[in-house]
């Protein structure tokens, strides 16, 4: 018997269509399957929903603690993680990993990606210091408070999740802060979302430059903007020049991992304002990791210009 082609192939659908499908995955699904693991947890923790999406107060209990980092581990699975998986398998053709994570980077590849991700901690920290003094018109003041509260929101609860006050804890803030986010987020934006954006436009730099816009904003830390967006344009050149998934990945990775191992030594207040009075006592500092930055990203640019080299 011959097999019959599906009435709806996905992976054959112009790339307008296929971006329609993949938000309609993530805002559905990934929706859908927050709330039953948020109703999961509220019956492990004994409580309502209410509470498991409530942000506890600084003296939090130990119990408190484990909601808030449930709820960030669910988060990252089900409207991250899980949504590109199904979207790639949807996209996937014969053969072929839509996400192209089959394949492991070279060791020199992971090296310079390393370097390079160490290199811009100062240089994203930079500018959102610079980011976060920025001082919205007097008609925009409503805007700009409740930017604020968000922000305060957002720092509050980073502050709660990157207290380490053991190494057992700090291994799980790691995993939680840093292996999961790198992982879940690259699949969806670099793995899933710039892809088919770079097909809609036919170009890679509106691709990249559009998901680092929708990365940065999505994380709802607008005084926290622009160091986000570079990290995403980071991100997706690394990306697009390696074809390779697992290198941002890494770079994520270090860039989550970093702040979260100083803090195991430093308080997260106090990490936050020797960096700011660092940095405005020393403005050319991040200057030098930005020129060495441009070294590698070369590096990256440069491979990319062999492979396309060697195809033709």
């Amino acid at each position: 018997m011959d097999d019959k082609a599906p009435l709806f192939d996905l992976k054959d659908q112009p790339p307008v269509i296929q971006l329609f499908a993949s938000v309609l995955v993530v805002i559905l699904a990934g929706t859908l399957l927050f709330y039953l693991f948020v109703f999961s947890g509220s019956l492990i923790f004994g409580t309502d929903m209410s509470e498991m999406l409530s942000i506890p107060s600084a003296n939090a209990s130990l119990r408190e603690m484990s909601i808030l980092k449930f709820i960030q581990v669910s988060q990252q699975i089900t409207l991250f993680l899980i949504p590109a998986f199904v979207i790639s398998i949807l996209l996937r053709k014969r053969k072929e990993s839509f996400l192209r994570i089959k394949k492991l980077p070279g060791t020199i590849p992971v090296f310079m990606v390393i370097i390079l991700a160490l290199l811009i901690i100062p240089v994203t920290s930079y500018i959102g210091i610079l980011n976060s003094k920025m001082d919205l018109p007097a008609w925009l003041s409503g805007v700009e408070e409740w930017i604020r509260t968000k922000e305060d929101n957002a720092t509050a609860m980073m502050g709660l999740l990157i207290k380490s006050p053991g190494i057992g804890v700090l291994i799980i803030n790691i995993f939680i802060l840093a292996v999961i986010p790198s992982i879940a987020e690259e699949m969806l934006f670099r793995g899933v979302l710039q892809q088919i954006l770079c097909r809609i436009f036919r170009s890679g730099h509106a691709g990249i430059w559009i998901t680092a816009i929708i990365f940065s904003t999505i994380h709802f830390q607008f005084f926290g903007f622009l160091p986000r967006l570079m990290l995403g344009l980071t991100f997706g050149y690394l990306y697009f020049w390696s074809g390779n998934l697992w290198l941002p990945v890494i770079a994520h990775f270090i860039n989550n991992a970093i702040p979260v191992v100083i803090s195991y030594f430093v308080d997260w207040e106090e990490l936050g304002a020797k960096a700011s009075g660092l940095v405005e006592k020393q403005i050319l500092l991040p200057l030098v990791p930005a020129l060495l930055s441009v070294v590698f990203y070369y590096y990256f640019w440069r491979e990319h210009k062999k492979n396309l080299l060697g195809e033709t």
